[in-house]
């Protein structure tokens, strides 16, 4: 059950990061502070206080040493999800670098079951 939750927690910030690059994409920054009323943005910015509250909920139940590597998730789900919605590029790099994220979770992981 503990690592479900922090499976949701990366995903709801995952999403977060993803609103954020859709907003930096849409605010005209010659609207100064108006600019910055963007739905996108609005939305991450509620997406990550929510996601405050789930971590330190988190924290209460889940040692910091093992609840704190799940968030490398993000590493892998934020690249391959803007290669879809953004176009962005994918190299050989993000390939190696997201199976040893994966493998040194699935190591941690071994410690809960």
């Amino acid at each position: 059950m503990k690592i479900l939750i922090l499976i949701l927690f990366t995903l709801i910030m995952s999403i977060g990061q993803l609103l954020f690059k859709k907003a930096s994409l849409e605010i005209n920054w010659n609207e100064g502070v108006l600019g910055f009323l963007n739905p996108w943005l609005i939305v991450a910015v509620i997406l990550y206080g929510f996601a405050t509250l789930i971590w330190v909920w988190i924290l209460r139940t889940v040692p910091l040493n093992f609840a704190y590597p799940f968030t490398a998730i993000a590493f892998v789900i934020v690249p391959v999800a803007a290669s879809i919605l953004f176009k962005e590029n994918l190299g050989w790099q993000n390939v190696v670098g997201t199976i040893l994220v994966m493998a040194g979770i699935a190591v941690i992981s071994l410690k809960e079951i």
